[in-house]
């Protein structure tokens, strides 16, 4: 029995001491550690996959509620979206959360930012008494980093920004309102646009007066808007006119040699040997004188009068090549005058009065100052107070004096033609164009090579009383000095480069009926560019270098569009001086289609005042400040030039 048991002691005791078994033994004890270890481990490089997968569908959601919010600028459409990207990517939308907040950027946009979270079930993990599930989590931000040329923006940091009263309502659903001051928006105003920026203190806004299109939410950042215009191809161009413009010099009386008088009048005699003295026939019968002259000459003559009831037909039968020289002037009070077509050189001024009918063929006229003034006292190279003085075309004009036309008469330079040819000098006035009231006024275009616009002096019109006057289309329209007109007046195709300042019914006048259309200012690719070296001292108008006032209605101007150099520019205002731009005293129907640029000068809407773009088409406003009140509304459907445009980015 001892034996045994001691037998057995001997086994026990080898147990122990064996080595062979110890790994076996370990690896047991080990076992259940190891097994929770790896449970661990696979479940999270689990996890981190689901994150990544979470993290795809934010980042997808993200921009695309960006797109949505861009598009519809409601929170509502930012929800829809992502919901939508979750939905194709296997997840519910109760895994998702999408909101518009400020951009994690810190640059003052707005970003939308998505949060995916889903739940992970763990298994292995539970065996050693872990949690059974594990939330996993992802966001992103897409920013809506708005680029904002805009359509009305106050550059000045200082002043008032863009600021409205009295009613006023600004639509610029497609664009931006942007100031680099403040905007101020009380009750009773409004503010319709996608964007608005700032750059000093925020907005003054009363009773929810900024609002997205249909009354969507607008982003509202703090971001200074440069100047979208400046340095342009087309601002350059249309600016760097001003100084040729500015050097003009008008021109010279033409030297003629010395001619015999002739009077047709219903002494015969010496009418028509004074005519043989010039070289050509004279013969009369039934109140009318004929004279013929063979060749071209030159012919020359002295000064030319006519008779009370007198009709004269002046070599109507001659070559367009002849010259006839005039040492004196023209004067015709006669009942109807025809001269035929040629070159008409006439040193001393042309003069029509009374109910003469005078009628120029096509040519060429150079024609001097006169030595004595018309009805306002005043020396011009063409005087007319007659019922018509009418030259066909294409002609080409060179007039040392300015040109003076009645209230109730009718003149026609150039009826015909595109080759017409304009060099106006000043009248001792200083104006160039004298324009009365109920005057009509036709210029006949002047685009052929060589063709040219040029007035060396005012275009002036300073009372309405039913005055229509029509300027020629032409690539220039040069104009040293300022442009007032109190009467309808259509602009011809092309650039209007203008020292001065141009006001419209500033002084009287308003709308007129020109062959059956109602007219303030009108004109079809046109841009006007104003240097504003001088500008009105007094009245409605005064100091500002572009104004619409006095009940002024009607005016529609479009820019050029296409390839054109000024394409999309519809008024350029002063580049170095202050001169701004007023609307104002119920200037209403207004249409100005394309960019409308003061960069120097504040523009000002009052009064009653209204402008907009007219349907399919671009207004864009840019001054110092821009100044609405009194009922006044600047509406805008889209913008010269682009408008505000969103690029979208994943920012976080």
């Amino acid at each position: 029995m001892l034996q045994g048991l001691h037998h057995i002691g001997r086994r026990l005791i080898g147990f122990v001491r064996d080595r062979r078994a110890a790994v076996s033994i370990v690896a047991a004890l080990s076992l259940p550690s190891l097994i929770a270890f790896s449970s661990l481990v696979a479940e999270y490089g689990h996890g981190l996959l689901v994150k990544t997968e979470n993290q795809r569908v934010a980042d997808l959601a993200a921009y695309a509620g960006a797109l949505a919010y861009n598009a519809n600028a409601t929170t509502a459409s930012i929800t829809s979206a992502a919901d939508a990207v979750a939905t194709l990517n296997g997840l519910s939308s109760s895994t998702v959360s999408a909101s518009l907040v400020s951009s994690p950027t810190g640059d003052g946009n707005n970003a939308v930012r998505v949060s995916v979270t889903t739940t992970l079930p763990l298994y292995l993990a539970s065996v050693v008494g872990g949690s059974t599930s594990l939330p996993v989590s992802a966001s992103s931000y897409a920013e809506l980093n708005v680029k904002t040329t805009g359509c009305i923006i106050a550059l000045s940091s200082g002043g008032a920004g863009v600021s409205l009263s009295g009613g006023t309502a600004v639509t610029a659903s497609g664009c931006s309102v942007a100031s680099n001051a403040s905007e101020t928006v009380p009750c009773g105003t409004s503010i319709t646009s996608k964007w608005v920026t700032y750059d000093s203190s925020a907005p003054t806004v009363g009773c929810g007066g900024i609002t997205g299109p249909g009354g969507t939410s607008a982003s509202i950042s703090q971001k200074l808007t440069t100047d979208p215009l400046a340095g342009t191809a087309g601002v350059t161009a249309a600016t760097g006119r001003l100084s040729t413009v500015t050097a003009l010099t008008g021109p010279s009386a033409p030297t003629t040699p010395s001619g015999g008088d002739i009077n047709f009048a219903y002494s015969q005699s010496s009418t028509i040997s004074q005519a043989a003295a010039d070289g050509c026939t004279a013969s009369y019968g039934s109140n009318t004188w004929t004279l013929t002259c063979s060749g071209n000459g030159p012919f020359n003559f002295g000064k030319i009068t006519t008779g009370g009831g007198i009709t004269v037909n002046f070599n109507t039968t001659g070559s367009s090549s002849a010259v006839y020289n005039f040492s004196g002037s023209i004067n015709m009070t006669g009942t109807a005058i025809t001269f035929g077509p040629g070159t008409y050189n006439i040193a001393g001024g042309l003069f029509t009065s009374g109910g003469t009918t005078t009628t120029f063929g096509a040519g060429t006229y150079n024609i001097g100052k006169a030595s004595s003034g018309c009805s306002d006292g005043v020396k011009y190279s063409i005087c007319h107070t007659g019922t018509l003085l009418k030259f066909l075309g294409p002609s080409q004009f060179t007039l040392q004096g300015g040109v003076y036309n009645n209230g109730g008469s009718r003149l026609v330079m150039g009826d015909s033609g595109t080759g017409n040819s304009f060099i106006i000098g000043p009248a001792s006035s200083g104006n160039a164009m004298w324009l009365g009231g109920g005057a009509y006024t036709q210029m006949g275009d002047a685009t052929d090579a060589g063709s040219v616009f040029q007035l060396i002096g005012n275009f002036w019109v300073p009372s309405g009383g039913g005055s229509c006057t029509y300027l020629p289309a032409a690539a220039q329209h040069d104009i040293q000095g300022s442009f007032l007109t109190a009467g309808g007046t259509v602009l011809g195709s092309g650039v209007y480069t203008i020292t001065g300042y141009m006001d419209l019914g500033g002084s009287s006048g308003g709308d007129v009926s020109c062959n059956g259309t109602t007219v303030g200012l009108s004109g079809s690719d046109v841009t006007i560019v104003l240097g504003g070296s001088t500008l009105p001292g007094s009245g409605t108008c005064s100091g500002q270098a572009f104004c619409l006032a006095a009940g002024y209605n009607h005016v529609t101007l479009t820019a050029p569009s296409g390839t054109a150099t000024t394409a999309g520019l519809v008024v350029v205002g002063p580049a170095s001086s202050t001169g701004g731009a007023a609307f104002a005293e119920g200037a209403s129907n207004t249409s100005l289609s394309g960019a409308f640029y003061f960069p120097q000068g504040a523009i000002t809407l009052s009064g009653g005042a209204s402008v907009g773009g007219g349907s399919g088409q671009c207004l864009e406003m840019v001054g110092t400040q821009v100044t609405l009140s009194g009922g006044t509304a600047a509406a805008s459907n889209c913008v010269s030039g682009g408008g505000g445009s969103v690029k979208i980015a994943l920012v976080q």
